[in-house]
């Protein structure tokens, strides 16, 4: 039925809420599994580094740490899922989030994303990546809601991210 099933994921315990239904359609339907991560460098071109507390050359290094710690993340995640016996695959990009994940899914696969599930003012003030992507793709999509009630969080009140683990760690 589908090739891949194309999880996009951000690091965050949100995005990682599409993970389950996706692990599910997987084993149903024979498909890989396929993580997709972006670093979003958007803001380096939009704005370049007026306003950042660093010099130029160090633009490249932020850039250069969130790919890294990126790429950490998608090798944690892919050693994780591995325990379920369906194949892995894992890309990262750079640009506007949207865009890339919209590129990164081919005919015959299917797109588990995670959404808030915000309305109202707060949905037009910060966007909705998973709107947006849904609204414009060929393919089909699989929206997951996230959890409103984290209950899983770090101690500190936090919710518990692979993410947060995987920059400790590394």
């Amino acid at each position: 039925m589908y090739n891949r099933i194309v999880v996009s994921l951000d690091g965050s315990p949100v995005a990682e809420a599409a993970l389950a239904p996706a692990i599910e359609l997987a084993r149903l339907t024979g498909a890989t599994i396929h993580l997709l991560r972006v670093v979003d460098d958007t803001w380096l071109t939009r704005y370049g580094v007026i306003g950042l507390p660093v010099g130029a050359e160090s633009a490249g290094d932020i850039l250069a740490e969130e790919q890294d710690d990126a790429l950490r993340y998608l090798a944690v995640m892919r050693d994780q899922l591995a325990e379920t016996g369906i194949p892995i695959t894992t890309e990262l990009r750079r640009g506007r989030a949207a865009d890339e994940i919209r590129a990164a899914v081919a005919k015959g696969d299917l797109l588990a994303i995670a959404t808030h599930g915000r309305s109202g003012f707060s949905r037009i003030a910060l966007g909705s990546v998973a709107e947006e992507v849904a609204r414009r793709m060929q393919t089909p999509v699989l929206l997951c809601h996230a959890p409103k009630d984290d209950t899983h969080d770090d101690g500190a009140g936090k919710p518990k991210s692979l993410a947060r683990e995987v920059s400790a760690a590394g």
